[in-house]
Order: structure tokens, then sequence, then C-alpha cells
């Protein structure tokens, strides 16, 4: 069972609520073997098995910020292994049963935030007949402007019939590059993973985090270039990826990517691109 993870920045808390962490063929973050073996010496046993297998993680990041409580990205990309078939039902129990207990019930949160759409994941929940809705009942699901107008134009991204479902239940809003969540939290697009794909930030007393969204998939990516088929526009997705490892390397920002395993957050190691495992208090 994996732990939760807990960050304070400034004011503001950071919890990942884990659902599981699980060893996969680095083609799932769009690496080759041979970058896990050429990176194993920070890599493993963090974000990487002895192996040469990626570690990739399923959870929920929670922000608590100024009497709000924002989900972001939650079980993103997750879709062909627990919010499809029958288990669907079963995924979803369990993931906001974790929720629950660690303090967090489904009607204690406020917004969730998308950095872009890469299939439904815990955004929504289904019933036995097949119909969605919100997975937390009291938030609005915010996702950028520039996301939606893309997305509008789309018919092969993972989730998008379940989010215009969501779209015509009124549920979801469209927002501007730097939308305030909170005085504390603010949506910042960078585009290149997707039109409208936008970094969650943290910025409290002098103290930062980013959520990246999918810039890096791994933290393994951070030190790869990124594959032109991984993004709608690899350049401007490594030019957004090379600024804010640079701007965390500077101030010891920590980095978070929704998909990293445990503990699921880093920081940038001074003088080179190395993730290092941030400490759990």
């Amino acid at each position: 069972m994996v732990d939760v993870a807990k960050f304070e920045i400034g004011a503001a808390t950071l919890t990942r609520v884990p659902y599981f962490d699980v060893a996969l063929d680095p083609a799932a973050a769009n690496l080759g073997p041979e970058h896990v073996v050429a990176l194993a010496e920070w890599g493993t046993p963090s974000w990487a098995t002895a192996e040469g297998e990626l570690l990739i993680g399923q959870a929920i990041w929670v922000i608590e910020s100024e009497g709000h409580v924002i989900v972001v990205d939650p079980c993103g990309a997750a879709d062909p292994f627990i919010r499809t078939g029958p288990e669907a039902v079963d995924h979803q129990q369990a993931v906001l049963s974790a929720m629950t207990a660690a303090g967090h019930p489904p009607e204690s949160v406020d917004v969730v935030a998308l950095s872009h759409l890469d299939g439904i994941g815990l955004t929504a929940v289904v019933d036995e007949d097949g119909h969605w809705s919100p997975a937390f009942p009291e938030a609005r699901i915010v996702m950028t402007s520039a996301e939606l107008e893309f997305l509008a134009g789309c018919d092969d991204v993972g989730g998008l019939s379940i989010l215009r479902e969501l779209i015509e239940q009124g549920a979801v809003d469209g927002v501007r590059d730097g939308h305030a969540l909170t005085d504390e939290v603010a949506m910042r697009i960078t585009g290149g993973h997707s039109p409208g794909h936008a970094l969650i930030e943290v910025d409290s007393r002098g103290e930062r985090a980013v959520l990246l969204g999918h810039l890096a998939v791994s933290p393994l990516n951070t030190a790869v270039p990124a594959a032109p088929h991984a993004h709608v526009d690899a350049v401007v997705a490594q030019a957004a990826l090379d600024q804010l490892i640079a701007s965390a390397a500077d101030d010891g920002a920590l980095v978070i990517g929704p998909l990293w395993p445990y503990p699921g957050a880093g920081q940038v190691a001074a003088g080179d691109r190395r993730i290092v495992p941030a400490f759990v208090g």
C-alpha cells in the first residue's frame, strides 16, 4: 500500500492521495529502455525499477489554500485501466474511499482543476446504467478556455464524450491564462502538450510548487528531449519544460507530476536536471 504524501508550501497544504503505483514499459512515458539505463543512477529506485521499467502512479493531488479544497488531474490518463468496463464503478468507489480516509470526502472539494484532457479519470463517476456525473458534486470543473476550444474541434481525445456530458450538465468552466483559483494558486498556460495545456502553480509566503501536467509524464522525461509524437507541439512543450526546470532549480520549488510515483514530487538538483524525491514531512 502506497502512503499518503503531504507537503506544506507556505500557508498551503498539498496532499497526494494514492490509488496505486505500477511498473510499466518505458514506452508509457514515451521513453526507451536506453533512457532508463542511462538515467539509472538517479532514476532508480524512486522513479524506475532495477529491471528497467518505469514507475507510474495513479493518485489524486489535493491543494488546500485559503479555505478552499482543489483537486488536480484526478487519476488522469487512467481510462483504459480503471474507467472502462464493469470494473469502473468499483475503481471509483475505491479511489473516493481513499480520498475520504485521507480527510477529503468528495463533497468537501470546491474545484477540480484539469491541466488538459487525457481521459476523464476521476473527474466524473459512472453509475450502473452508464450515466456520468461529476465525481465531486460540490465542485466546479475548471480548464483553460484554450483547451476547451481545441477540444471542440477534436473527436479522438480520451474522455472527450464524457467531458461533453459534463459540459451539457453545466459543470465545466473555461478560464483564461493566469486564472486565480485562490490568491495562492493559479493556472498558467504552457501549451505544447496540447494547445490549452496548463500548469497549476502554488505560490505562498515565498515558497512555490508547480504541478506540471503532462509536460513530463515521468521525472525521467525532464532529462530527455521531448518526443515529437508525445505532444501536439513538442518544441513548445520542451521550451515550457526547460523554463519550468530552470526556475525550479533557481528557487527550489517543489515539482509535481500527476503520474509520478510516490512521493510524486521532487526538487531539481543544482547544476543538472535530476529530480530528487522530496522529503515527506
